[in-house]
């Protein structure tokens, strides 16, 4: 029987392990991929916005070359931080149901390694993150194997045509990325302007539309998506262009069947899960919800910089209610 079951393993997940070891609970945290997985799917090179002491764990501090992190820094350092802190991860190992009642749960999962597995534990903490479950544009052709929901890096794309759906920072930035790796790039997005773009980065996607490197289709909605081409509708008419890549950057959500399936109620207009601000607890009793989850849709109002103080007032209020000090 375990005092608590960590699900997920991003840095929302390590800080409440890391708190619950330190208030000598007996824990164990669960994930079905790697550790920070969602770092990890990052482009590479990314540089964080924030600085190094503000997406650090406990009392172990970043070291970093420059100024901010770097998605490889950010990635290193994780990993030395589970390793010197001893925080106990059984990675690739996916969650298949949670019963029970505050005090006496069972967590049913599938390990890659050991197969099938079952867990007692008196709390379950839900740290699953919203960067696995993407935003699906629900258009024919979706399906096909040049179509992306997640950007790594521009080298495979150079001489090619690639269509970015989306108009947000991250579909910015990865249009950009992929004119300089050589690409001939389109973007198409729904809105008449750019929301949310970083300050610096908005004039250089200015620049490039300018010049023509870069053909933006403003007020425009993807259509289908066939082997050599795809469909847009631009003010009601169609416009089919050669296409070899699509990348559709339309945000990540969390993973509604999941949580639901935990009997955690969640809001219908914004996938928000039910929980106490204060405590993190949901409306199932024993269940909290902590990290990016905690804003459903609107994931850009939780990073790590906050989230991370989420996993210790879980375990605050866990040691209140057991009348621990």
């Amino acid at each position: 029987m375990y005092d608590a079951v960590i699900i997920g393993a991003g840095p929302a997940g390590l800080a409440a392990a890391y708190a619950a070891k330190q208030a000598g609970l007996d824990y164990v945290v669960v994930e079905r991929q790697c550790i920070v997985h969602t770092i990890y799917q990052f482009p590479t090179g990314l540089i964080f916005y924030s600085t190094p002491e503000l997406i650090s764990l406990g009392d172990v501090p970043m070291i970093v070359q420059g100024l901010k992190p770097t998605r490889e820094e950010a990635l290193n350092y994780y990993l030395k931080f589970v390793e010197s802190q001893g925080i106990q991860v059984n990675t690739y190992e996916e969650v298949k149901s949670i019963s029970g009642e505050d005090g006496d749960f069972e967590i049913r999962s599938v390990s890659q390694r050991e197969g099938d597995r079952l867990y007692r534990t008196r709390k379950v903490i839900l740290a699953t993150g919203a960067f696995d479950s993407a935003n699906r544009i629900g258009v024919p052709g979706e399906e096909l194997p040049k179509v992306f929901h997640y950007f790594k890096e521009g080298h495979p794309y150079f001489d090619r045509d690639v269509l970015v759906v989306g108009g947000k920072s991250s579909a910015v930035e990865t249009a950009l990325t992929l004119y300089r790796a050589g690409a001939r790039v389109t973007m198409s997005y729904r809105r008449s302007g750019f929301r949310g773009i970083k300050y610096w980065v908005l004039p250089d996607l200015e620049n490039r539309i300018s010049e023509g490197s870069i053909t933006a289709h403003m007020n425009s909605t993807l259509k289908e998506i066939r082997q050599a081409e795809v469909v847009l509708d631009l003010a009601g008419s169609e416009r089919v262009i050669p296409n070899d890549f699509v990348f559709c950057m339309t945000g990540h959500g969390p993973d509604v069947p999941f949580l639901s399936g935990t009997g955690v109620e969640i809001q219908p207009d914004n996938n928000v899960p039910v929980h106490d601000p204060d405590t993190f607890e949901s409306n199932v009793p024993g269940i909290y919800i902590i990290g990016v989850i905690t804003a459903g849709n609107v994931s850009s109002d939780i990073f790590i910089e906050n989230s991370r103080l989420h996993g210790p007032k879980v375990v605050e209020h866990m040691l209140a209610q057991s009348g621990v000090s």
